[in-house]
């Protein structure tokens, strides 16, 4: 079996919006073993619609669709399926009265627009969305299986979650598929590559490598008929990459640099205040995400605008000369003294050669030169998630 994920919207052609269900449902559909051998994006227009499900149909076993079941005129996807496979859309009484619950449990009258989101063909069944009022449906034709699913992510990975990727994982026959990423960091992808390279080609498990953000990521992936057999597959893998490589892993899985940093912050009982330049305050809320409930973090400060800064205890710093090494190193260490934390760091204000991160304790006195070549938008998001990763690997000695 293979798969084709269409994506919907002409806010996705125009790059108002940033398609990152193709993604998820690439990996998914890999778990559930089988693979995407062709992806797009498609407008809000019925005509090409038509043509990209017709043409995927011609060479799929598996079409995921994603987008375009709202209950406006432009949302076509359920027209333009029908229309493929020349069958009549018919309200079903069950699934209205589902959607008309909807809007009962939220106070609401239901607009006469929202009926289309009832409509079903014969060959369609529906898939349950618990969170929203665009149910998917699953087309069975022809030995194909065309999937839609609705455009919001926080829908559709449930509606997957729960019901599509079970299904496809029993029809596919791949049993259980773990996967496994390492996250790394201080060591480049061609030099992971050359340690690891006798362990890159295997097939069950497979090894992966993505560049990130946050550094190399390492994405182990077996099969097996049973969730702990594949377990047992990977186990080895995961046992020889740390023995090569092990100082330079920082996380595991879902795990990021924020949440990793008030772990090890939090299991140590240490403290941290940051004074922030160029990531502009991006690094704070990483270390204060929404169940974040750790007392670790004291604060930050936002030094990028014009002034003087007073640093309680004594002496003052203008942020316009937050620049260079060893002056982000002093206000790593004034970030102790505003904050009375064990740890302070700084992400310094960016010059013509890159910025600096500075970490500091009774024990450590780090610095770091990093190149900015990015945009402003984007190197804010890159400092702040280096600086972070940077001190999860301090705090891990």
């Amino acid at each position: 079996m293979n798969a084709e994920i269409i994506a919907i919207g002409h806010e996705l052609l125009m790059g108002e919006t940033v398609d990152t269900n193709t993604s998820f449902l690439a990996q998914e559909l890999s778990r559930a073993g089988i693979p995407v051998r062709w992806a797009g994006i498609v407008g809000d227009d019925i005509s090409d619609l038509n043509y990209a499900i017709s043409q995927a149909g011609d060479r799929a076993d598996v079409i995921v669709t994603t987008g375009g079941l709202g209950p406006t005129s432009d949302d076509l996807t359920r027209e333009a399926v029908a229309g493929v496979l020349l069958e009549e859309m018919k309200v079903d009484s069950g699934l209205l009265e589902w959607l008309e619950g909807v809007f009962v449990s939220r106070g609401m009258p239901m607009p006469r627009t929202n009926i289309k989101q009832a409509m079903l063909i014969p060959s369609a069944e529906t898939v349950p969305n618990p969170q929203g009022t665009a149910p998917g449906w699953w087309v069975r034709k022809n030995d194909t299986h065309i999937i839609l699913l609705p455009g919001p992510p926080r829908e559709l990975k449930r509606m997957w979650t729960e019901t599509v990727g079970p299904e496809l994982a029993l029809m596919s026959g791949v049993g259980s598929v773990v996967t496994r990423t390492l996250k790394t960091v201080g060591i480049s992808e061609g030099g992971i590559d050359e340690m690891l390279h006798g362990l890159f080609g295997l097939q069950n498990p497979y090894l992966g490598i993505y560049a990130h953000q946050d550094g190399i990521h390492l994405r182990m992936i077996a099969r097996a008929p049973e969730e702990d057999e594949a377990q047992v597959l990977i186990q080895p893998m995961e046992s020889e990459i740390r023995s090569i490589i092990g100082e330079a892993i920082w996380g595991v899985d879902d795990e990021t640099p924020g949440n990793r940093a008030r772990e090890l912050l939090s299991a140590s009982g240490a403290t941290l205040g940051v004074i922030e330049g160029i990531s502009g305050g991006v690094l704070a809320s990483q270390l204060t995400q929404p169940n974040a409930h750790s007392n670790s973090f004291k604060g930050s400060l936002i030094a990028s605008a014009n002034g003087i800064v007073e640093v309680p205890g004594g002496g003052t710093f203008d942020a316009n000369d937050m620049t260079g090494g060893p002056a982000a190193l002093e206000m790593a260490n004034r970030a102790r003294t505003l904050f009375n934390s064990d740890y302070g760091l700084c992400v310094s204000a960016r010059d013509e050669s890159g910025y600096y991160i500075a970490i500091a304790s009774s024990e450590v006195q780090h610095v770091s030169q990093i190149q900015a070549t990015y945009a402003r938008a984007v190197t804010m998001q890159r400092s702040a998630t280096t600086a972070l990763v940077q001190l999860v690997s301090i705090l891990k000695r």
